[in-house]
């Protein structure tokens, strides 16, 4: 069988992790909707008012001298007039006209004029926490700015009524026609001064706004939503970026650089009904289908079953195991190899029989007889314990005495499933990879425990045998990511009970 080298997909792998954290991500945008909103509304209410201007250039140039130019460059114009509605002159008059107590500057910072494109037109917005003076604000802008714009052609006309008044003056009283002209011009000027408007009027007085402006809840609440979201998804890839617990078979295969013989997802300990028991026992059936890929030249006898660190379940897969074989009909011993901590005596009906295969490795007493059933109305399936726990592990794994223990109890069964040690801990299972009478080794993984670092000293490990037939267990894999929900129905491609 060819070994898996392809990753999964960034999508699906996004989807994952996504569907791991989701509530991570609503609990952020939750949160950051309610702070938002919350001192969004804890803000002052702020209102806007607006007045509208009618700005054009002053006549007053033409009046003068009809033969004068006026300006063609209209975006200038309009910049300088909403400059103008703006500047601290302006200010200073709405300040003495409304009798503010702000400064001309502050005054400023509440005020927005705009020049609407392809129009004569600058909008004067005011906002204040008053709106009946967010009102008087915007008209009074208004108002200033025309009469800045008039007082300032008034000015231009007092100039020049004084410039004509200096030069009749000094003519001499024989320039009788000159005289008459400067005269003549004198009353022109003097009748502007009575008409001239600065070129500006007020075309719209504001109103009275009936809402506030800000803060706008629902804008808030938008926002904040749509940053609540960004950020809670950015936490929860940055979360998994930083995760170095492998969570996906196709990762652990990719690392381990061996093929999945089966996945076996998180289901309660204890199942409770028939139907729980047989649909716990089917990834272990496709487990003793698939021993058959490892064969070479020879057939699977005797398999080692560990993990890289303890808690990956490998007690679980070799028991697991050597039951789905014995219900298939095999004679099948199932042996405790873990000298360090052994488990056997708590997880099955030992009757207070100490002893197992120490007994046999040390005492020489006979394999056979300390194997045993234990599971009622199993009769194709034994156990052998440990035994009393030696202080010398590895060496008695590697002993003779081992190899013909082995030896005996392949000539009476047809598969043994041996329980051992994790690879990384303890020297133990390393010993019994060089052991001949090892026909395959299963590698125990577990989604969501075992880390990138711990797969790649494990790896590291088995280079180190490369004769081993080695395949991989993914344990505690999440339902849906394993696709279970054919055998979460209960029922068999036929519509019959699985049976057990």
């Amino acid at each position: 069988m060819s070994t898996p080298t392809n990753e999964p997909s960034a999508s699906l792998a996004a989807l994952r992790v996504l569907r791991e954290r989701w509530w991570m991500a609503l609990l952020v945008t939750v949160a950051v909707v309610v702070v938002w909103v919350g001192l969004a509304a804890t803000q002052t209410k702020q209102y806007e008012a607006t007045s509208t201007l009618l700005q054009g250039q002053s006549q007053l140039q033409g009046l003068i001298n009809p033969s004068a130019q006026a300006s063609e460059d209209t975006t200038r114009d309009a910049s300088t007039n909403v400059l103008l509605v703006r500047s601290v002159a302006v200010a200073q008059r709405v300040k003495r006209a409304l009798r503010a107590p702000e400064s001309p500057e502050e005054l400023l910072d509440r005020v927005d004029a705009v020049a609407e494109p392809d129009a004569d037109i600058i909008t004067i917005t005011v906002t204040d926490p008053s709106a009946d003076r967010a009102k008087r604000l915007a008209d009074a802008f208004a108002d200033q700015f025309v009469a800045f714009r008039a007082d300032a052609d008034r000015r231009q006309i007092a100039d020049g009524q004084d410039l004509v008044r200096r030069r009749l003056a000094a003519l001499p009283q024989t320039a009788t026609a000159e005289r008459a002209q400067l005269e003549q011009t004198l009353q022109t000027i003097n009748a502007l001064s009575a008409v001239t408007t600065g070129g500006a009027q007020v075309v719209d007085r504001a109103t009275v706004p009936t809402s506030a402006a800000s803060p706008d809840l629902r804008r808030s609440a938008l926002l904040a939503l749509l940053l609540g979201l960004v950020l809670g998804l950015v936490l929860i890839y940055l979360i998994d970026l930083f995760d170095r617990r492998i969570k996906a078979g196709e990762d652990f295969e990719a690392l381990y650089r061996l093929p999945a013989l089966t996945t076996i997802p998180e289901r309660p300990r204890d199942p409770a009904t028939q139907r729980d028991r047989s649909l716990a026992l089917e990834p272990f059936r496709i487990l003793r289908s698939s021993l058959g890929t490892l064969e070479r030249d020879r057939p699977i006898r005797v398999v080692l079953v560990t993990s890289a660190v303890p808690g990956e379940g490998k007690s679980t897969t070799a028991a697991g195991l050597a039951r789905a074989a014995a219900l298939s009909g095999q004679q099948v011993v199932l042996v405790e190899v873990d000298l360090r901590r052994p488990t056997f005596q708590d997880q099955f009906d030992l009757a207070g029989d100490p002893r197992g295969l120490t007994t046999a490795l040390i005492g020489g007493t006979p394999v056979d007889t300390l194997a045993r059933q234990v599971l009622p109305g199993l009769t194709t399936l034994r156990v052998l314990p440990s035994g009393p726990m030696p202080p010398n592990a590895a060496e008695l794994l590697r002993s003779p005495q081992m190899g013909r223990v082995l030896d005996d109890l392949a000539a009476t069964a047809d598969l043994i499933v041996l329980d051992a040690p994790p690879l990384l801990p303890v020297a133990d299972s390393q010993v019994l990879l060089d052991r001949p009478e090892i026909d395959a080794v299963l590698i125990t993984a577990r989604a969501y425990h075992t880390t990138r670092e711990e797969v790649r000293r494990t790896r590291a490990v088995l280079d180190r045998f490369p004769g081993a037939r080695a395949g991989l267990v993914v344990n505690g894999v999440r339902v849906l990511d394993a696709g279970y929900d054919y055998y979460g129905s209960g029922q068999s491609g036929t519509g019959r009970r699985v049976p057990v």
